[in-house]
């Protein structure tokens, strides 16, 4: 998956409210633009091992996951969470495309309400002692992580299926 284009001088992200926008754009455009360029089956191919998740699956707990630590424990968003249905969700690429991009404006509309003194206020994450700044840092760490089984299922698929290599 190629790398974008780095921030130029003066593009620089300044503060947490930019930099975290910043990451979060990057890696929602990495997913848009790696699922975008795959046929519809292989969003829904499962892996030839027992425990391997789909791509949908992959995303479905992405996508849920950024929502809730982001929108629910930094915001204000309701905290239920079920970890384990988001792995069994039957959303189709154009749909959770629709989620993603969602995700991302609420995100950015969230930030860019928050103060300075924001980001160390303590989160509304059901432990209670995770810094707002800690949350976001997490949701920037598993996008990235799931971008990485993102981008080896498709190489998987492709390895697999010779006419998409």
């Amino acid at each position: 998956m190629p790398m974008p284009t780095p921030p130029g001088p003066g593009e620089e992200p300044t503060d947490e409210r930019t930099l975290f926008g910043y990451h979060f754009r990057r890696l929602t455009g990495w997913y848009i633009e790696a699922l975008d360029a795959l046929p519809a089956d292989v969003y829904t191919w499962q892996p030839p091992l027992p425990s391997a998740n789909t791509l949908a699956a992959i995303l479905s707990h992405a996508v849920s996951s950024a929502e809730w630590w982001v929108l629910s424990c930094v915001g204000n968003a309701p905290l239920e969470r079920d970890r384990d249905a988001e792995f069994a969700a039957a959303h189709d690429w154009p749909a959770m495309r629709s989620r993603l991009r969602q995700w991302l404006a609420d995100a950015e509309a969230l930030l860019a309400s928050m103060a300075p003194a924001d980001f160390a206020a303590i989160s509304r994450h059901p432990a209670g002692n995770r810094m707002k700044r800690r949350c976001l840092a997490h949701t920037v760490e598993h996008l990235g992580l799931h971008l990485g089984h993102v981008e080896i299922t498709i190489d998987w698929y492709r390895a697999s299926h010779s006419e998409h290599a």
